[in-house]
């Protein structure tokens, strides 16, 4: 997976937050990324990078900051997907949330969270400016020292992944 460039206005947090809350009561097709100071996507490594990308208008608002702006992010998501992406606790390391379909994804990440590797994930829309698989639901995994990217495509929503996804990365950035 190779570095993508992206046109984007620098914004202050509230301006991100703002317009999170505007495309929201506009129904406006939106989302979000956090990229970490080495996320292969950061147009500024070495910081983090909130990204509010509307693609109804194609306008993508970043803001960028020394720490990590978790509660901002978490309510964020929320705006987004709804508080029941938040609601559940993850599900125990290694106790199956899908059957035997669930994707690879899920088990490399438990493994990871319980060895508490420092990584990172994106939930990439079908339309979003990082995809490199347009059309797709693609959630991409980082884990910061290795070189290989772990992919999971869906064609519909992946929500109770991403659910359970953004449960364990919350845990490791809170420290829960």
């Amino acid at each position: 997976m190779k570095k993508v460039d992206f046109a984007f206005t620098e914004a202050s947090l509230r301006e991100c937050t703002a317009a999170a809350e505007r495309f929201t009561g506009q129904g406006a097709n939106w989302h979000n990324h956090v990229l970490k100071p080495t996320c292969m996507f950061n147009p500024r490594p070495g910081t983090y990078a909130l990204v509010i990308e509307n693609n109804s208008s194609g306008k993508i608002l970043v803001h960028f900051a020394d720490a990590n702006p978790v509660e901002e992010e978490q309510y964020i998501v929320k705006l987004r997907h709804g508080a029941a992406i938040l609601a559940s606790p993850p599900a125990a390391a290694g106790t199956p949330s899908s059957g035997p379909s669930e994707p690879e994804i899920l088990a490399r990440i438990r493994d990871l969270s319980e060895r508490r590797a420092d990584w990172h994930h994106h939930m990439m829309f079908p339309d979003c400016v990082l995809n490199p698989r347009r059309g797709e639901w693609l959630i991409t995994l980082e884990v910061s020292g290795e070189q290989d990217i772990l992919q999971y495509a869906s064609d519909t929503e992946p929500f109770e992944t991403l659910r359970e996804i953004e449960n364990l990365f919350f845990a490791q950035e809170t420290g829960r």
